[in-house]
């Protein structure tokens, strides 16, 4: 807890300590699950959401993202009131990524992603294929994370499914955020989480919450990748109210999440 604040982080990827290659740090630290979670609590994060990732963009079936979707969580039923993960799927499989949609349902998930089609094998948000995975993910009430790429993409995915919540990642730099602000001016079921770019710019922050409202915007790290305090006071030192950032920090999740 960090000046009266409830700090969810909507957009990490934990470490797992038997599975290879889920070790996104540029500089070593941390290298292990115990290490990944000591300092998210320490640096004043309340709770974590995302998943557990690796880079296979040439996948000849699902078992890769099988294997990271099983990983997660062993660590969401090994830290229940800390972590909730995040499940991927791949369009290349359809009936493989049903069919983990609707188990990992069943088990009480109700997040998807990040989503990162450029280390995946895939390239769309709105192919044809995707979006039959995604139309079940809808009707299952799960909450989808994507990595921003494409914005026309983007605006494509939530146009054929108004009943989505899509939270798409990373602001990005002006010229994004002024787009992306329009964006979710015209879809009531698109977000941002504001990991990544963008949260660094003076002002950014406090530009999307006047055009789009506070409860467009969820919190995010992308930690182990970004630096957690400077996520962290990029919020608190930002011109908005207590009550914007109270809904960015976790009321958002809270919602969207389905879980209490």
């Amino acid at each position: 807890m960090i000046e009266g604040f409830r700090i969810v982080d909507a957009h990490c990827h934990p470490i797992h300590d038997t599975l290879e290659g889920c070790k996104l740090n540029a500089y070593g630290t941390p290298d292990n699950t115990a290490d990944f979670f000591s300092e998210m609590r320490a640096f004043g994060v309340d709770f974590c959401v995302g998943s557990v990732i690796r880079s296979t963009p040439d996948p000849k079936d699902f078992t890769p993202f099988a294997e990271t979707n099983a990983a997660g969580f062993e660590l969401e039923q090994k830290n229940p009131d800390y972590y909730q993960t995040g499940i991927r799927i791949n369009p290349l499989f359809i009936k493989d990524s049903i069919a983990e949609l609707e188990k990992y349902h069943k088990l009480g998930v109700t997040w998807v992603g990040e989503l990162v089609p450029y280390i995946s094998g895939y390239t769309s948000y709105s192919s044809p294929e995707i979006l039959e995975v995604f139309a079940v993910a809808r009707d299952l009430k799960m909450t989808v994370n994507i990595h921003s790429m494409d914005n026309g993409d983007i605006e494509s995915l939530v146009k054929n499914l108004p009943d989505l919540n899509v939270i798409a990642a990373h602001p990005g730099e002006r010229n994004n955020v002024l787009e992306r602000a329009e964006m979710m001016k015209r879809h009531k079921n698109l977000y941002w989480d504001i990991s990544g770019t963008g949260l660094f710019r003076w002002g950014m922050l406090r530009y999307l919450v006047e055009q789009c409202g506070p409860e467009k915007l969820l919190f995010g790290t992308d930690f182990p990748i970004c630096n957690i305090s400077m996520q962290v006071y990029g919020v608190l030192s930002e011109r908005i109210s207590d009550e914007a950032k109270a809904a960015i920090f976790s009321g958002n999740y809270d919602r969207l999440s389905g879980r209490n």
